[in-house]
């Protein structure tokens, strides 16, 4: 069982962080999400790229920040005392290999802890015994079904099951021949009509493949092709009872999740209003006196984003933010965009993107906002 030593010290920082932004310290971003390119070589049925009307994978191509920039950007970070290093699955990582690979060597020889999300399919030997080596901290593996017709009718490739389970295995028998515990091991999948009812038997699955953790999302709306995939209203009443049964094995089995802990990730509430989030985040707040507490996303005071282009801001929707090309992590993190970003916030002004708000970073929202009022109530009891 992976044992969470360095997770639980660096959600205790995060905690420090808000209650000093509370006081009115501003500091440092605690996690920064990265879209380092957005080359990808599945076709995934969900995928917000079955939305877009040009050829991403060319489109990245052209306009990606180079490697030079991308490793001062790392410095950058670990300068302004950034924790987590995230580099998010819009596309697949491994697509641009030269790029990939040396950003994730630097990450962990500046000390931040890396999570990469990953199709699984283009990992080689050597690229495993290398994040092995750098004691790499969390891989998430996307895998969308327990068996393979269904993974790779999501997935529009026939073969890439197969492929993710292999690497999946080898990584296993990599780290047990080195005996080290990292990376984490955690196997994503998004709930959609077609692989809900097989919940219980993915968990079985899970245990299998030795995961640490398993992490669900409700399907979010992209294209018309998404829309198909949707659970309709009895099919959503339908997956609350295969939850039940689900967490029975996931607690037999010791293996960590977000659907039964309490991030709770698919209540009713969130796999029905994916894609139209405003009123979940608005709702989450209503009545709550303390304006920092009542603010619908945190992402302001804790979290950069950076996309391939060069844009950047607090979120990875985002449309519109600064240009990291000229400027460094720390202009941009204490600058106005941000600042006027907080101020939005705090006034409850959403932006358009919100509506697509993640329902992973919803139930993480209500978690850190409870621990954040515990912190603050406490501060003020001493």
């Amino acid at each position: 069982m992976y044992s969470y030593k360095k997770e639980v010290g660096i959600e205790e920082e995060k905690i420090r962080r808000m209650v000093n932004w509370y006081k009115g310290i501003p500091s440092p971003p605690f996690k920064i999400d990265v879209e380092l390119h957005r080359r990808c070589n599945l076709k995934c049925l969900p995928c917000s790229r079955q939305g877009c009307n040009f050829d991403m994978n060319k489109d990245s191509k052209g306009k990606e920040l180079p490697l030079k920039r991308w490793l001062e950007i790392v410095k950058d970070a670990k300068e302004l005392r950034v924790l987590i290093w995230n580099i998010e699955g819009g596309g697949e990582p491994l697509a641009n290999r030269k790029l990939t690979v040396p950003v994730m060597n630097e990450v962990k020889k500046q000390g931040m802890y890396g999570i990469v999300t990953t199709n699984g399919t283009l990992w080689q030997e050597k690229d495993i015994k290398n994040i092995i080596k750098i004691k790499w901290d969390r891989i998430h593996f996307s895998l969308d079904a327990c068996d393979e017709e269904t993974h790779d009718f999501l997935r529009g490739v026939k073969g890439c099951f197969k492929k993710t389970v292999r690497s999946i295995k080898l990584m296993n028998k990599l780290k047990e021949k080195s005996k080290c515990e990292e990376p984490m091991l955690s196997i994503n999948i998004i709930i959609n009509n077609k692989n809900y009812k097989s919940l219980v038997k993915f968990v079985e699955f899970c245990h299998q493949l030795k995961a640490d953790y398993i992490f669900v999302e409700p399907l979010m709306v992209f294209s018309k092709l998404g829309e198909s995939l949707k659970l309709n209203e009895s099919e959503s009443a339908e997956l609350q009872n295969c939850i039940k049964d689900a967490k029975k094995l996931a607690k037999k089995y010791s293996i960590d999740n977000n659907f039964s802990t309490k991030d709770e990730n698919l209540k009713k509430d969130l796999v029905d209003n994916t894609s139209k989030m405003e009123e979940v985040l608005l709702n989450d707040v209503k009545g709550l006196d303390n304006q920092f507490l009542s603010a619908p996303c945190d992402r302001p005071w804790n979290n950069m984003a950076i996309k391939y282009n060069g844009l950047a801001g607090h979120c990875g929707l985002l449309l519109k933010g600064e240009d990291i090309k000229n400027k460094s992590l720390k202009q941009i993190w204490y600058g106005p965009f941000l600042e006027e970003v907080r101020l939005k916030m705090l006034r409850k002004e959403l932006f358009e993107h919100c509506s697509k708000c993640v329902p992973s970073d919803v139930t993480q929202r209500r978690r850190l906002r409870e621990e954040l009022s515990q912190a603050l109530s406490s501060r003020k009891a001493t």
